[in-house]
C-alpha cells in the first residue's frame, strides 16, 4: 500500500504549514507520552505486564473516542504522541520468526533476540498492530474526523527513524479503518486519506510562540544518542546501543519478574536482593544477563573511542539533517544548533561514568575492602585481625558510597533546567517533555510553564493514581491556555497530584492573564 503520510524530516513541514495556516485551521492540542504499547510482548513479561497494557489500551481507546466526538470552538484536535508510544526495545523477535527464516543469527541473537535493524522493526510494528488493533481502530476514527496525529520519537521507539517502520504503522491504521463499518458508509474517507493526517518527527514538534514538545531523553545521559537525527551505527543500519537499550535487552527482557519501569534507580544491594529472591537458577540467569549487559556496553565504548571516518560520516549526516530541520521549521540554523547542544553526552562515550553506571567502581572498592580484611586475618591475630576486618569493611563501604555521588540515573532535574533554556531560545509559552513518567506542571520565573505529561502505564512508577496524564492546549480569544489533565471517569479532568516537594507543585489555580499571555487552568474541561 502506498501512503502519503510524511516521514522522517519531511514530516516537519506539515507541522509548520499547519501552524502558519489561517486561524480557521488552528488546532487545539492534546499531548500524551510513554504509552509503551507492546511492552507485554517482552520475553520476560508476565501477567502484571499484560494487565497494565490492557488497562492502557482500554483507557486510550476511551480517550481517542471522546476527542473524536468533540471539538471546542470548532477547532479540530492535534494529538501529539510525545515518544515511547511503541516499546520496540522491550519486544524481542527471535530467529525462528517466519520472516527471518534465512537469517544467520549470532549466538547473542539466538539468546536475546534479533538486533534493532529496519526489517526487525517492521516485524515488531506489525506485532503491535495485531496486539492493539482496538487502539488503531480508535486512532483511525479520530483521524477520519479531520484531526491530526503527530508522532515524536522517544528512546524506546527510535525505530520510527526508518520509513519502513512508519509505513507499517500507517498500514496498520489503514487496515484497521477498512475493517470498520463506518469506513463503508457513503462519503467516508479512504484509508489513504486517513493516514494523510499522520506525521513523524525525529526530535520535536513546535507551534511557534506557543508550544515546544520533545520526549526529553536527550537530557538523560543513560538514554541519549550522540547524534539523534542519525541514530545508526557507523557501519550498519542498526540503532546505536546506549545504557537504556542494553539494560532492557540483556536484563529486564531476559530475566523473569524484572520490571523495566522499576529497576533503573536500583542500587547494587537492590540487584543482589532481587537475585537472591529469584533462586539459584534465576540468580544465575540475572548474572549472565548483567554480564552480557556490561560486556556489550564496554564493547560499544571501545568502538566509540576508536571511531574514524565512519564516525565522521554519522556526524556529517546528523548535521545535514539539522540544516534540513532548520529549513523546514523556518528556524535559524544557529538556533537549531544551540538546541541540539543541550543534549547530554551519552554514558557510553564516557568511560568514568560508564564504569559508575555498571557499578565497576563499587566492585573494585568492595574488592579492595575484602582484600584488606583477608590480609588482616592472615597477618594478625585476635583484636588486630578483627580491627583489620572492620577497617576493610569501612574502606570498601566508604569508597563505594563516595563513588555513588557520580552515578546519575534520574534526569528529572536536568530536564527541568533544560526546559528553561529551551524557552529562552525558542520563545514559546509552554515546553512539554515526557520520559520520566512523572507528571509535572511548574510555572517558571518568566511566567512560562514547564509540563511533563507523565505516562499511561499504571503499574510501576509513579503508580495507578498518577498515570493517564496528558496536556490539553486550547486557543482562546485571550490567548493559548494549557492544562495538565488526567483521564479518569471517561473525561479529561484537572490533574491534582497533591504536594511532592522538589518534583510536583500543588494543584495549580486558574491564573488570570491579559490577552496573549499564558494561562494554566485547573478546572475540569467541559464535557
Amino acid at each position: 500500500m502506498s501512503h502519503n503520510h510524511h516521514s522522517s524530516l519531511d514530516a516537519v513541514q506539515v507541522g509548520v504549514e499547519s501552524c502558519n495556516e489561517d486561524e480557521e485551521r488552528t488546532y487545539n492540542t492534546l499531548v500524551i507520552s510513554d504509552l509503551h504499547l507492546g511492552e507485554d510482548l517482552s520475553p520476560s513479561a508476565g501477567e502484571a505486564n499484560t494487565l497494565h497494557i490492557d488497562i492502557v489500551e482500554r483507557q486510550l481507546i476511551g480517550f481517542l473516542r471522546y476527542y473524536a466526538r468533540r471539538r471546542e470552538d470548532g477547532r479540530p484536535w492535534r494529538l501529539i504522541i510525545n515518544g515511547d508510544m511503541v516499546d520496540f526495545v522491550s519486544i524481542a523477535i527471535f530467529p525462528d520468526h517466519p520472516d527471518f527464516a534465512g537469517h544467520k543469527a549470532s549466538v547473542e541473537e539466538q539468546e536475546f533476540g534479533l538486533r534493532r535493524s529496519p526489517s526487525v522493526a517492521v516485524a515488531k510494528m506489525q506485532a503491535v498492530v495485531k496486539r492493539h488493533l482496538g487502539v488503531f481502530r480508535a486512532m483511525a476514527r479520530f483521524l477520519s474526523r479531520g484531526n491530526r496525529v503527530e508522532i515524536i520519537s522517544g528512546n524506546h521507539d527510535t525505530e520510527f527513524h526508518w520509513k519502513g517502520t512508519q509505513d507499517a504503522f500507517c498500514e496498520g491504521l489503514a487496515t484497521a479503518w477498512k475493517g470498520m463499518p463506518e469506513s463503508r458508509r457513503p462519503g467516508a474517507i479512504s484509508p489513504e486519506e486517513v493516514v494523510v493526517g499522520v506525521a513523524f518527527h525525529p526530535w520535536f514538534f513546535s507551534e511557534p510562540g506557543v508550544l515546544w514538545v520533545e520526549h526529553g531523553h536527550q537530557y538523560d545521559e543513560c538514554c541519549s544518542l550522540r547524534y539523534q537525527l542519525y541514530p545508526r551505527q557507523p557501519d550498519s543500519d542498526e540503532i546505536v546501543t546506549n545504557v537504556d537499550s542494553a539494560g532492557v535487552r540483556f536484563v529486564t527482557s531476559y530475566v523473569a519478574e524484572a520490571e523495566a519501569q522499576n529497576m533503573d534507580l536500583w542500587s547494587m544491594s537492590g540487584y543482589v536482593r532481587f537475585g537472591i529472591g529469584l533462586g539459584l537458577r534465576g540468580c544465575m540467569r540475572l548474572a549472565f544477563g548483567y554480564y552480557s549487559f556490561a560486556r556489550t556496553l564496554l564493547t560499544v565504548w571501545r568502538a566509540e573511542s576508536k571511531r574514524g571516518p565512519a564516525g565522521r560520516k554519522v556526524r556529517d549526516a546528523h548535521e545535514k539533517r539539522l540544516a534540513t530541520l532548520a529549513e523546514t521549521w523556518e528556524m535559524p540554523l544557529p538556533q537549531i544548533n544551540k538546541l541540539d547542544d543541550l543534549s547530554r553526552k551519552p554514558v557510553v562515550n564516557q568511560f568514568g561514568k560508564l564504569a559508575s553506571v555498571l557499578m565497576l567502581d563499587k566492585l573494585a572498592f568492595w574488592g579492595l575492602g575484602i582484600m584488606l580484611a583477608i590480609l588482616s586475618l592472615l597477618l594478625f591475630d585476635g583484636a588486630l585481625a578483627l580491627l583489620g576486618v572492620v577497617v576493610g569493611g569501612v574502606v570498601g563501604g566508604g569508597l563505594s558510597l563516595w563513588s555513588s555521588r557520580g552515578r546519575e540515573v534520574d534526569a528529572t532535574a536536568t530536564m527541568e533546567l533544560n526546559s528553561e533554556r529551551i524557552l529562552d531560545i525558542v520563545g514559546a509559552k509552554f515546553v512539554t517533555f515526557g520520559h520520566t513518567h512523572e507528571p509535572v506542571a511548574r510555572q517558571l520565573d518568566d511566567g512560562s510553564w514547564y509540563f511533563n505529561t507523565g505516562t499511561w502505564v499504571p503499574t510501576g512508577k509513579p503508580g495507578l493514581l498518577r498515570c493517564f496524564t496528558h496536556l490539553v492546549v486550547h486557543h482562546r480569544d485571550s490567548g493559548p491556555e494549557a492544562q495538565l489533565c488526567q483521564w479518569r471517569d471517561g473525561a479529561s479532568r484537572a490533574f491534582t497530584p497533591g504536594w511532592r516537594a522538589g518534583t510536583i507543585e500543588a494543584a495549580p489555580h486558574r491564573i488570570a492573564a491579559p490577552a496573549g499571555k499564558s494561562v494554566l487552568s485547573a478546572e475540569p474541561l467541559s464535557e
